[in-house]
C-alpha cells in the first residue's frame, strides 16, 4: 500500500522544460505541475526516489526562455518516468525568479482557484 504525505504548498499547472543528470548523463523532461518548493515531471528515463541532481528548468518570461538553476533537488516519489521532485538547495536569485514565475502562472489560471476552492 502506498503512503502519501501532504505537500507543504499546492502546485499549479505548468509546462516547461527540465534538464537533470541521471546515471551520469544529461536527461530532459517536461514539468507539468509546479510550486515554489517542487514539481511533477515526466522525464526521458525513469528515476528512483532518493535520487538527487542539479536541475536546469527553462521557463518563458515575456516570450523569452530563461534558465533557473536548482543546485540540488531530490526525487520524493516516482512511477516509471513520472516523478515528484523537491527543491533542496538553490540561490536567492533563482528562488525569486521561480517564485515570480509560479505567481504569474497562478494569476493566469483563475479557473484553478474555482475548481480547488483555494489558491494553488
Amino acid at each position: 500500500m502506498k503512503t502519501y504525505t501532504v505537500r507543504k504548498t499546492l502546485r499549479t499547472s505548468a509546462r516547461c522544460q527540465l534538464c537533470y543528470f541521471c546515471n551520469g548523463s544529461l536527461t530532459t523532461g517536461i514539468v507539468w505541475d509546479l510550486s515554489e518548493v517542487g514539481w511533477r515531471a515526466a522525464g526521458e528515463r525513469p528515476v528512483h526516489p532518493g535520487t538527487e541532481s542539479t536541475v536546469y528548468m527553462t521557463v518563458l518570461e515575456g516570450g523569452q526562455p530563461h534558465n533557473i538553476l536548482i543546485d540540488a533537488a531530490v526525487v520524493r516519489w516516482a512511477d516509471g518516468q513520472i516523478a515528484g521532485w523537491e527543491i533542496l538547495r538553490m540561490d536567492e536569485a533563482n528562488r525569486t525568479r521561480l517564485a515570480q514565475f509560479v505567481e504569474k502562472l497562478r494569476s493566469a489560471n483563475p479557473t484553478e482557484t474555482l475548481l480547488t476552492g483555494s489558491r494553488t
